[in-house]
């Protein structure tokens, strides 16, 4: 009866001897991760949303190297008088740089990340006024940006994690001048390929 009990108390106790083997927590290391999501943008006093998409190749456990695509957009109108005045930005930017994540824990991997690259700032006003022929203007600047920040993926299987946010603190520089904001995001990532190291 003794051998017994023991032997039922080894095979249960196995799963959690090779989980705590594992290199990256319950589902090990991919890879490489492709994420997509939702993006929330919030910069000098306007509100931009639009879509996140990153691809980070995993040098080791700790340790990738993440590529950033994401396009913002605002569309705002305003009456002054009789005149409506309507605003149109778009940020689309593309940054790369190092990312740390912490992959020992069972069901999270918690991020952080210093991205570095390039954004492109596109602005139009118009005014429509009645009786008055309609003007616009517009401005199209590419400049030097940074998103310095962090997130949290729930692990849900070895092929896919929920970010459940990213959140980045956003500096671009363009024409002289410095512009800063925040960057929240949140989606869907597919863990790609299994790290054996």
């Amino acid at each position: 009866m003794g051998k017994a009990v023991l032997r039922a108390g080894l095979l249960l106790l196995l799963p959690v001897a090779l989980l705590a083997q594992t290199n990256g927590g319950l589902y090990g290391t991919p890879k490489a991760e492709l994420s997509t999501g939702y993006s929330y943008v919030r910069i000098e006093g306007s509100n931009l949303h639009g879509w996140n998409v990153s691809l980070a190749g995993n040098v080791n456990r700790n340790l990738g190297i993440v590529g950033d695509f994401a396009g913002h957009y605002s569309d705002e109108s305003a009456t002054s008088g009789a005149a409506v005045i309507s605003s149109n930005l778009t940020l689309t930017s593309l940054m790369a740089g190092p990312r740390v994540s912490e992959r020992t824990m069972r069901w999270v991997t918690p991020f952080a990340h210093a991205l570095f690259g390039m954004t492109r700032v596109n602005a139009e006003v118009t005014v429509e006024q009645p009786g008055v022929p309609t003007s616009s203007a517009s401005n199209d600047v590419t400049g030097f940006s940074t998103a310095l920040g962090g997130g949290l993926d729930i692990n849900m299987s070895q092929g896919l994690a929920l970010r459940l946010f990213q959140v980045d603190y956003l500096i671009i520089r363009s024409d002289g001048f410095k512009h800063e904001g925040v960057r929240a995001s949140a989606g869907i990532v597919w863990r790609i390929g299994q790290r054996t190291d």
